[in-house]
């Protein structure tokens, strides 16, 4: 397991939406932010038991994006837990996926 706890202690010290965009928009490029918030809709859309083919199709990205997405959701062992953030993940709306 890689060790990111430099990281992981400035994310979770960020307690609101505003200050999160703000440091995101500061260290991420836009594509960089955008290609992150893909593969958070692909679990979505995976988890939702959506296929490859229509992912790809919905959030206007390669079948390829989709598959290590895919591969990236079976692979960590964070999807063994049941952790808050997956339910999050279960629950959040956004609009493309709706």
């Amino acid at each position: 397991m890689k060790n990111y706890n430099f990281l992981n202690t400035i994310l979770t010290s960020i307690n609101n939406k505003k200050d999160m965009s703000l440091f995101l928009e500061a260290l991420l490029t836009r594509k960089e932010l955008k290609e992150l918030e893909n593969r958070i809709k692909i679990f979505q859309l995976l988890m939702q038991g959506r296929k490859h083919r229509e992912i790809s199709e919905i959030l206007n990205v390669g079948i390829a994006t989709v598959t290590r997405g895919a591969n990236a959701l079976e692979k960590e062992k964070i999807f063994e837990k049941k952790i808050p953030i997956l339910q999050k993940l279960k629950i959040i709306k956004n609009e493309k996926n709706e």
